[in-house]
């Protein structure tokens, strides 16, 4: 069978349009064996330039209200929830599935200045882990990679084939909850 691909665009916080997008997905290319839910907010700066994280709608600690971490708890977590509800039933159906999970290392460790993505990433982090081991018996694979590198083309770990190779290894060895670059 050829490989295929195409695009499916979604809102992820648009719970009827992201389950949409996967239903569509699934009933032109077949069963959805494997899910890579990696969205993040863009950077639009300079090489070399640090992006003003309170510009892009991060804050820290002490400026962290529930109105700043609700879009990212809807981006993160929710459109996670969203997606997996959506492709899980025939992973588990079949016996066969990979659910992967991309954070960055706020989910780990606090990063100043990014306080309410820590909170999202945190618990996206841990409801993965949790499904990773509910699922442990149904031979449906759940992983988490946690990036703590800027994603730049040829730039050693970041490079985004570089982290394409860990996912892939990840999701094919399937030994290891999680795997962390850069920290």
């Amino acid at each position: 069978m050829a490989n295929r691909a195409r695009a499916y665009p979604a809102d992820v916080t648009d719970e009827k349009g992201l389950t949409g997008a996967l239903n569509m997905a699934a009933e032109e290319l077949g069963r959805i064996g494997v899910l890579a839910y990696s969205p993040a907010p863009t950077f639009p700066s300079e090489a070399g330039q640090v992006p003003d994280l309170k510009a892009l709608g991060f804050t820290p600690a002490a400026e962290t209200t529930p109105e700043s971490v609700r879009p990212m708890f809807d981006m993160l977590v929710g459109g996670a929830l969203i997606a997996a509800a959506a492709v899980l039933p025939a992973m588990r159906e079949a016996h066969d599935g990979a659910l992967l999970f991309t954070t960055g290392t706020t989910a780990l460790t606090p990063i100043p200045g990014m306080s309410n993505s820590g909170i999202a990433l945190s618990g996206l982090r841990s409801w993965a882990r949790g499904l990773h081991d509910d699922l442990a018996d149904e031979n449906v694979y759940v992983g988490h990679l946690s990036i703590g590198v800027p994603i730049i083309p040829g730039a050693g770990e970041g490079d985004p084939d570089a982290l394409a190779d860990r996912w892939y290894r990840l999701a094919q060895e399937r030994d290891t909850f999680e795997i962390t670059v850069g920290i």
